[in-house]
């Protein structure tokens, strides 16, 4: 993160009123060995602290926080005959993004400032050694073994949501860039009339961050929410969504394609409109009136991409979700592997972006946590619809919503999966499955309980289900899923 006002950074640094284990003030000294270690130990207490970079500032008098000047400059020092800059970036591991800055401030007297960005790698080390900052004391890190547990911890914290996208920001380039009311037209909450309270509460979100030179910075989850055009930020600008539609069962032929520039938030409600007037309708009588309805379910679908939305792996480059509307069914790809084995997709819960996550559900986007894929499955039993597939592979996760189709129509393949996801859904809500509600499940009548028999004895050969009582008999037999037990 380029910083574009050293003044101005210099001015909040001392409203800081004393120096902070990621803050070191210095008058005079240069040593080399000594400038290593403090950076060290500053770098490792700003992931502690979770701060986006740590400083060390020549010229100031750290009792006083006066500005006396300083005769240190960074482009002259070096080490062994090698420039300062390219000795540090060499002998510290792991390398760290840092800025060399000497400069006259306002009142006229000469500075030093190096400022340093964590890698969230690993505790960072000078000549394979760890420090840390003990109130305004460099110490082995060795010596703490409560600071160097929670710095392994911290390293796991900072996630891709937490990263910049944006340097930089003045207010008004803030509300140029976000639709900030969307905020609080989405969480019901009421929109402060005070600029600076707005961005004080994007802040506390973590949509913003202060970058310490009287602006802001956005964040990669303030940009994949509330962007007015996902393009502007290049960290995030591959991830828009995009939806395409075919004109039959294959690829051969695509009818549209779109791709949503808005952020997530945001453009949600528009995308999952624009999805559902592509889909194939019929027409249903309910109360006397004759209505037209989707063939396929909503909440499921809305689930379904809320979850390919939360649970896409941002590691992976130049990769978005993607939803394809196909004759007879849609599929719904994101990037990253799933964390969770097919089987126990329905009932496990875990995700893989946490504080994206956590807003998506506030803003009312998509279900409680890890409920948004049980919801859909239920949706789409109460529809009679084909159960969803799901295929993972290393680097995607793909989920197939399938189109009506009679029982005659499913494969053996199709009705084992259906079954076993039946059995899930009747688990969860802790019940059994059995003929009777297999039956009604595929929309068969009464007399065709010895085809549903022959699922139930293809599911139990494929080892799909198991019966929930050994000792139990044929007539009223019920099951649970084989990893009950």
């Amino acid at each position: 993160m380029p910083i574009n006002d050293l003044s101005a950074l210099l001015r909040r640094l001392l409203q800081e009123k004393g120096e902070k284990p990621w803050l070191e003030f210095k008058h005079n000294n240069g040593d080399p060995d000594l400038i290593a270690k403090t950076i060290c130990a500053c770098a490792n207490a700003a992931m502690l602290a979770d701060k986006d970079r740590a400083y060390l500032v020549w010229g100031i008098e750290d009792s006083t926080l006066s500005k006396v000047g300083t005769t240190v400059r960074l482009e002259k020092l070096t080490k062994g005959g090698e420039a300062l800059e390219n000795w540090l970036c060499r002998i510290i591991e792991p390398r760290l993004m840092m800025e060399f800055h000497d400069f006259i401030d306002s009142d006229g007297k000469p500075h030093a400032l190096i400022s340093i960005e964590p890698t969230y790698d690993r505790p960072v080390k000078y000549a394979g050694n760890a420090y840390i900052r003990v109130g305004q004391h460099v110490k082995p890190l060795s010596g703490f073994p409560d600071h160097e547990r929670a710095l392994w911890l911290a390293t796991g914290r900072h996630k891709f949501e937490d990263a910049i996208s944006t340097t930089h920001q003045t207010d008004e380039e803030i509300l140029e860039k976000l639709d900030i009311s969307a905020y609080y037209q989405l969480t019901g909450n009421e929109q402060p009339k005070k600029q600076s309270e707005i961005l004080r509460r994007f802040s506390q979100l973590g949509y913003l961050r202060d970058d310490m030179e009287g602006g802001y910075d956005i964040t990669n989850l303030g940009a994949l929410l509330f962007s007015r055009d996902l393009t502007i930020f290049p960290s995030v600008a591959g991830k828009s969504v995009r939806v395409i539609k075919y004109t039959a069962k294959d690829k051969r032929k695509s009818e549209e394609e779109t791709e949503g520039k808005r952020g997530y938030a945001v453009g949600f409600r528009g995308m999952l409109k624009f999805i559902m007037d592509r889909l194939p309708k019929h027409e249903i009588y309910k109360d006397g009136v004759r209505r037209t309805v989707s063939k396929y379910s909503e909440i499921a679908i809305r689930e379904i991409i809320a979850n390919a939305l939360i649970h896409q792996d941002f590691a992976v480059s130049g990769a978005g979700p993607v939803v394809e509307i196909y004759e007879d069914r849609i599929e719904v790809t994101n990037p990253g592997n799933s964390l969770i084995e097919v089987d126990r997709i329905i009932d496990e819960r875990r995700s893989r972006n946490q504080k994206f996550a956590s807003a998506m559900r506030e803003m009312g986007i998509c279900e409680e946590r890890g409920g948004g894929i049980d919801k859909a499955i239920i949706e789409i039993e109460e529809m009679n619809l084909p159960a969803p597939e799901f295929h993972t592979s290393s680097d995607a996760m793909r989920v197939i919503i399938f189109g009506p189709k009679q029982f005659s129509e499913l494969s053996k393949a199709d009705r084992v999966w259906s079954c076993f996801c039946h059995c899930v859904v009747r688990w969860i809500r802790h019940d059994y499955m059995s003929n009777t509600s297999l039956r009604q499940r595929f929309l068969l009548e009464d007399e065709q309980y010895q085809a549903v028999s022959s699922v139930i004895s293809d599911a139990r050969k494929a080892k799909r289900i198991i019966p929930a009582d050994n000792d139990q008999g044929k007539r009223n037999a019920r099951y649970v899923p084989y990893w009950v037990r």
